[in-house]
């Protein structure tokens, strides 16, 4: 806290203390301020109560349901037809219920709980009016019945002194209670401000108090809904007691900081739900428990005043601001409070600081509270902007895994599906594309040579693609030694005539192939090194999945082709004629095979050796590649045996791809060290009939039709009829 701040708070401290010293002192004066035309008076006691404080003191012991009787004996001067008429007034305690009779005369009844609509609003005191023509020697007969014990304090004096001395009470209760409301307003305002969860228990404490008071001075049963309240009597008074203990206990816990630490935390709210039980209890309102009840009730609300001196002495040792003045405070509530119960049992004056001290004292502190809570506010704006850039950091890293996994799932899914020669282009472009949002620049390219054999240059956007391609041309040999040197970096550049800041990311490409990753930004505004950093990561993920997706379509094709010949194996054979006669037999599109098998093979392996047949197996699978046409499968089915599928051709298409392959074959003289040798095939045909759906059957017409030709003479072309006999 800053010293300004400290002395801001000082001086509010010190303003808040004179302005409570100065209520004391008028509340004092005004107390002791000799009433004019009081008549003195004796109380003794009958039935059911003490006299003490030399017979002007009538003490209730507080058991509900039970009456005390007691006489008052006064002398009333001749009447003044000036003055206004005589009364016997009472401070507003906790009574059930209050009446006078005498002389044949009987008083209203009053009753603390349950006020009635002639009292006024916010009525001061009992005030019971004694007939005019009184005068004399009177003795009156005072009924009274209290659930809590109460110290009667009866005064006889004229109407308007009575009324006078009541407003008195009431201008302060009002002062009160507006404080109060106050305070609540605020602090409403400051969560709604700030979102601290301290200044929303500051509220739920500053309406418990408020609520707590009026019911003590006997307004609050005058308002509409509460009145309800009414019912419990001095049970409710005791309730409203430890739900205030409760709702401050909450505030000085988040005041003393301690809502973070756990054992605190664990027995502070272990007692306040101690005192949420005894408050149940309260309200069950059972007799069996009368006897016990207000003892507990005692003793659970004094361990709430230890436990919160207990909070304010370790903000004390923690340096709380504020803490030493809330605790005088604290101990001056206390005092007050200690004061109260004093004059409840007759040991003090009913004075105006004996009588409302501890609201006031009550109302000053909960002030200074809120200002100890409003130094946090500082610190809690640094800590949510403390949050606030944490979240952005971690939205930001988010967002970058986001892409990484974008990237990730793009390369996979898009290169999966690739030729092989497309693989490191479709790679670089989705990096670019992928890298935009995330490190902005005013292009973007990836050059590569030699990788997998090709030679790549992406541009993002492709409209600076001509300039950054004349770039490269230009520093041809400079980017490579770059890119050998394998470290990123950064450094000044001219683009367009104006300078800018260039970013080069070697990427992993196996020598003697290289490959960078460029990027160029306008301005003097270089990459961070968290971008820097991304685009290296999402570089080394490109060329990692364009190497992996590389190797698997060379795997891919080891595993279909065959090793000797270049073709499809039988396997990946067998796997398309499944798949090519399924999709014509749901299309209704024709499909024809063609068996193809070597003439007089063996006496070729017999004079040339198998390193000869080898030799030629090989030139005639490449005479019979460069006759199909394109979408042509060829496949080596086994030794000389060779089939190809034709779709969407019919018999009579067949027929023809089956003679110009036989023409291919005989038209080329095959080599092999010093011998020439003529080849040619027998060609067998087989036509996809409308009813099948699976290549068995015409798999083996083809079949019957090649042996067909080969018993025809060879080097000829048979179709399989639709049945062999």
């Amino acid at each position: 806290m800053s010293g300004t701040r400290a002395d801001g708070y000082h001086r509010l401290l010190v303003v808040g203390l004179a302005w409570l010293l100065i209520l004391f002192v008028v509340g004092v004066l005004a107390a002791n301020r000799p009433t004019p035309d009081e008549v003195p008076l004796q109380l003794q006691a009958q039935t059911g109560a003490e006299v003490s404080g030399g017979g002007r003191i009538l003490l209730l012991p507080g058991n509900a349901g039970h009456e005390a009787v007691a006489t008052l004996r006064f002398s009333l001067p001749a009447p003044d037809p000036t003055a206004s008429r005589w009364v016997v007034w009472l401070a507003r305690d906790p009574m059930d219920v209050l009446w006078l009779e005498g002389r044949g005369w009987r008083s209203r009844s009053r009753h603390f709980f349950n006020p009635t609509s002639d009292e006024g609003v916010l009525p001061g005191g009992f005030l019971l009016p004694l007939p005019a023509d009184w005068q004399g020697d009177v003795a009156l007969v005072l009924h009274a019945q209290a659930g809590t014990q109460v110290a009667l304090r009866p005064r006889v004096l004229h109407e308007t002194a009575a009324m006078q001395f009541g407003r008195r009470g009431v201008a302060l209760e009002s002062a009160i209670y507006a404080g109060l409301f106050v305070l609540a307003l605020l602090s409403l305002a400051l969560y709604s401000a700030a979102r601290d969860r301290s200044f929303l228990a500051l509220f739920a404490c500053a309406c418990a108090a408020l609520l707590l008071l009026a019911a003590e001075n006997g307004h609050l049963y005058q308002l509409p809904g509460f009145a309800l309240l009414s019912a419990w009597h001095a049970a409710g008074l005791r309730t409203l007691g430890l739900l205030f203990a409760i709702s401050a206990l909450q505030v000085l816990l988040r005041y003393a900081g301690q809502r973070g630490r756990f054992d605190a935390r664990r027995w502070f709210d272990r007692y306040c739900m101690v005192l949420v039980a005894v408050a149940a209890l309260c309200l069950v309102d059972l007799r069996a428990l009368d006897p016990w009840l207000p003892a507990l009730v005692s003793l659970g609300m004094f361990g709430a005043a230890i436990a919160a001196l207990l909070l304010l002495a370790a903000a004390l040792r923690r340096r709380v601001p504020l803490a030493t003045s809330m605790l005088a405070l604290a101990l001056l509530t206390l005092t007050t409070a200690l004061a109260r119960v004093a004059l409840t049992h007759g040991w003090l004056l009913d004075l105006s600081w004996t009588r409302f001290g501890y609201q006031l004292s009550l109302v000053v502190a909960m002030a200074l509270l809120m200002v100890g809570l409003l130094s946090r506010i500082g610190d809690f704006r640094h800590q949510r902007d403390r949050d606030q850039l944490a979240r952005i950091d971690s939205e930001r890293r988010m967002a970058r895994e986001a892409a990484r996994a974008d990237l990730a799932l793009a390369l996979q899914t898009r290169l999966r599906s690739s030729e092989s020669s497309d693989i490191e282009w479709i790679a670089f472009r989705l990096l670019l594309e992928q890298l935009a949002p995330q490190v902005p620049a005013e292009w973007a390219a990836v050059v590569a040579y030699g990788y997998h054999g090709h030679d790549v240059l992406v541009v993002e956007p492709t409209a600076s693609k001509q300039r950054v391609h004349d770039l490269v041309a230009a520093r041809h040999l400079a980017l490579k030694r770059l890119a050998a040197n394998g470290i990123p970096l950064q450094q000044a550049a001219v683009g367009n005539g104006v300078a800018c800041i260039e970013a080069l990311v070697p990427l992993s490409i196996r020598a003697p192939g290289w490959g960078l990753l460029l990027l160029q930004r306008a301005g003097s505004d270089g990459f961070t090194t968290e971008e820097m950093t991304l685009a290296g990561e999402f570089a080394r993920l490109a060329t990692l999945q364009a190497d992996e997706s590389q190797a698997s379509a060379q795997l891919r094709r080891s595993a279909e082709l065959d090793a000797l010949t270049g073709t499809f194996n039988r396997r990946s054979m067998d796997q398309w004629l499944v798949r090519a006669f399924l999709d014509a037999h749901r299309q209704r599109r024709p499909l024809s095979l063609l068996f193809i098998d070597i003439d007089h093979f063996k006496s070729v392996n017999d004079r040339l050796g198998h390193a000869g047949g080898d030799h030629c197996l090989r030139e005639v699978a490449t005479a019979l590649r460069g006759a199909l046409e394109p979408g042509d499968m060829l496949g080596r089915y086994g030794g000389e045996e060779f089939v190809v599928l034709l779709p969407d051709r019919g018999g009579a298409e067949a027929r023809e791809m089956a003679e110009r392959l036989r023409a291919a074959v005989e038209r080329c003289e095959f080599r092999h060290e010093s011998h020439a040798e003529r080849m040619t095939v027998s060609i067998g045909v087989a036509t996809r009939l409308d009813r099948e759906e699976t290549p068995t059957e015409a798999v083996k017409r083809a079949d019957q039709a090649l042996y067909s030709a080969k018993r025809g003479g060879r080097n000829c072309v048979h179709v399989a009829p639709a049945v062999f006999t």
